[in-house]
């Protein structure tokens, strides 16, 4: 599909290079009769005698000598030979010029073309694994709902205890995809309209407080123990994006690390920003996949098996979208089996 709307726009350059440079030739071309005329006349009107037109041969090619002296006069129909010569002559090199430029607008015109759709097709094919991505997603719940919804109508006898429990499931899927299309919602608000967001002063002291309160449940459920290092600082941002930012990583550290471990959030201010990092001690990630784990829908090979770990691989690309609005900066240092540690530095 590129490789065919690349061409038509090649194309479309070239039609309008050459019409500019057909015309700027037209006028040129006209410029020249009009001069050559022009200077004939002249030379007729005040030397008639003593000036003629020469053509001179030599290796087969012929030039015009105009103003050249020469003791015969030269008959009318000779000069007007001469004169239509030297038009065609003129016309044949604006035609070899015109060539040229077609040559070169061809060339640079595919090139510029090629630049020109780059970004188009970036975009387009990350919509379409988007799409992929998220269908994927939402047909696992739905599959699960439908196999056992299925199964459940077949058994004629079905008890009230297993019905309940059929229902709990279903319930759980619709969970799960609710929280995914809130995870949708959520990154397509931020990536497309996030600078819309009220910026005020945030207490960042406050903002962690209400994220670590978000998590609180599932802290105590993994009798994970969060720490707080928290420092008096107030930021330029939007309290419910930057609350939401660090439920995101103090939801990851938790989520990733094994019963009864802790995780650390400190806040410290270095200059003209301010730091806050979440620490776990949690399975970690290999290196070649932190480059990556802020695409969306990515999930390292050691978090990929949901029956460990939920998850839809959105959480820290709405982290870094978040980070981006905020003219910040999000880091990750990570040893495998040892646990991670994100950064996020904002301005003050």
């Amino acid at each position: 599909m590129f490789k065919n709307a690349r061409i038509k726009l090649t194309l479309w350059y070239l039609v309008i290079i050459m019409l500019v440079s057909g015309f700027f030739s037209l006028i040129v071309y006209r410029g020249f009769t009009k001069e050559l005329g022009r200077g004939f006349h002249f030379q007729a009107m005040h030397n008639p005698y003593e000036r003629r037109i020469l053509i001179q041969e030599r290796n087969g090619f012929s030039r015009i000598l105009p103003f050249f002296i020469y003791p015969e006069e030269l008959p009318p129909e000779e000069v007007a030979e001469i004169i239509t010569l030297a038009k065609q002559r003129f016309a044949l090199q604006l035609m070899i010029v015109n060539g040229i430029i077609l040559v070169l607008a061809g060339t640079a015109g595919y090139f510029l073309a090629g630049k020109t759709l780059h970004p188009v097709e970036v975009m387009v094919d990350e919509q379409k694994r988007f799409v992929a991505d998220a269908s994927h997603e939402l047909r696992t719940p739905l599959t699960s709902i439908k196999t056992e919804t299925e199964v459940a109508l077949r058994n004629s006898k079905l008890k009230t205890k297993d019905l309940r429990r059929l229902l709990e499931n279903n319930l759980q899927e619709i969970d799960k995809m609710k929280y995914f299309s809130d995870s949708l919602l959520s990154l397509s608000r931020y990536e497309a309209n996030g600078h819309n967001l009220i910026l005020e002063e945030v207490d960042l002291k406050e903002a962690i407080h209400q994220a670590v309160e978000r998590n609180k449940a599932q802290a105590k459920e993994k009798k994970i123990d969060i720490g707080e290092n928290l420092s008096e600082v107030i930021v330029k941002g939007n309290p419910q994006s930057l609350v939401e930012l660090f439920s995101i990583l103090i939801n990851n550290a938790i989520k990733y690390s094994k019963n009864g471990k802790k995780v650390r959030v400190k806040v410290r201010v270095r200059g003209k920003n301010t730091e806050i990092s979440v620490s776990d001690q949690g399975i970690g990630i290999r290196q070649e996949d932190i480059p990556h784990i802020f695409d969306r829908f990515y999930r390292a090979d050691s978090s990929r098996n949901k029956s460990k770990t939920d998850g839809y691989g959105l959480g820290l690309a709405i982290a870094k979208s978040i980070v981006d609005l905020h003219k910040g900066e999000i880091k990750v240092e990570s040893k495998l089996g040892k646990g991670s540690k994100f950064t996020v530095i904002l301005p003050k």
